[in-house]
């Protein structure tokens, strides 16, 4: 009679916590399309005062849910206007997208969710986009009350010898004048969630926080993770130490791996140098990129594409203005 009630209380339990699970998959559901609304609304609305209202009401939805138990785990998938990204290893997740005015220029928004190591709980801070108030941004370390704002495609999680390089590839709608991509970074100080913009990682360039390309809106400008090739100068100085015997041709010593790679920008006209004219800013031709090398991005010049795997694209639609290409 005894393991009668038992297992009645068993089976009683089960459905009880089955049901709560349900529960809470129809609440997430259920703000996730009230979220989808008002994104929708923030994006595609005609006037800038209906756009940021629904903007505004999507920040402080999206902040409760963040701060619900198990949201982490959440894929929010229906939000596909939104950029959705996770570390390799869990640590975090940064959610970005950009909302244009009537003029044409575009505010980033976004929040990250990381894991405090002291709780082992997810805390979510609020990105807020002061681009255009940082002085001198690829020398600067940022957080996120001070964030220079992009809608991230690519997040890389990078390491060496213990130690966790985060690695964003944004893109920044800017204006109707410029456009522009970003290679910056994201950490946490030790036993903390808060999250820091900028990190000093790149090779023999020790003051620069990240990197911002600034061009000409109309300019086929591409910045992404890809596997290239790039030919070994050190090559021939490995050989002659090297005891075996390698084959030698007529092709030069290419080697092939995964980088970041970006088009060289120049300007399109003679007398058009400098940061203030970015708009006159195109693709030379040239492609360089960084290898993740013992911690560090080092720069490796002249790459050789040979593939073409399309940059990511973030999908944002504002009728009533010009289309950004990211």
């Amino acid at each position: 009679m005894m393991k009668k009630k038992h297992l009645i209380g068993f089976f009683i339990g089960l459905l009880f916590s089955i049901g709560a699970y349900s529960q809470k998959d129809q609440t997430f559901a259920e703000f996730e399309s009230q979220m989808k609304e008002l994104l929708d609304q923030a994006i595609d609305s005609p006037k800038d005062n209906e756009r940021y209202n629904a903007n505004e009401r999507l920040l402080t939805i999206m902040e409760e849910v963040l701060n619900m138990e198990k949201s982490f785990s959440h894929p929010f998938a229906s939000l596909n206007r939104i950029s959705n990204l996770k570390s390799a290893d869990n640590k975090f997740r940064i959610l970005t997208w950009a909302v244009q005015n009537q003029e044409g220029s575009f505010e980033n928004f976004g929040f990250v969710q990381a894991k405090n190591e002291t709780s082992d709980e997810y805390e979510v801070y609020i990105l807020k986009d002061k681009s255009e108030e940082i002085f001198n941004p690829e020398l600067t370390k940022t957080d996120n009350q001070i964030w220079f704002g992009a809608v991230y495609y690519e997040l890389l999680t990078m390491e060496y010898e213990g130690r966790k390089v985060y690695t964003l590839l944004g893109y920044d709608g800017n204006n109707l004048y410029t456009k522009r991509k970003i290679i910056d970074f994201i950490s946490f100080k030790t036993k903390d969630a808060r999250p820091y913009f900028g990190q000093n990682v790149f090779h023999k360039d020790r003051d620069r926080y990240r990197y911002i390309f600034e061009y000409n809106p109309d300019a086929n400008f591409f910045l992404l993770w890809d596997n290239q090739y790039y030919e070994d100068t050190k090559a021939s100085k490995r050989q002659k130490k090297s005891r075996r015997t390698r084959i030698t041709t007529n092709e030069p010593n290419l080697i092939q791996e995964y980088m970041i790679v970006y088009d060289v920008l120049e300007p399109m006209f003679e007398g058009m140098e400098g940061s203030t004219k970015a708009q006159f800013y195109v693709s030379s031709g040239y492609v360089n990129g960084f290898k993740f090398e013992r911690g560090r991005w080092r720069l490796v010049e002249n790459v050789q594409p040979r593939n073409s795997k399309p940059e990511p694209k973030i999908k944002q639609k504002a009728p009533q203005i010009p289309l950004y290409k990211p």
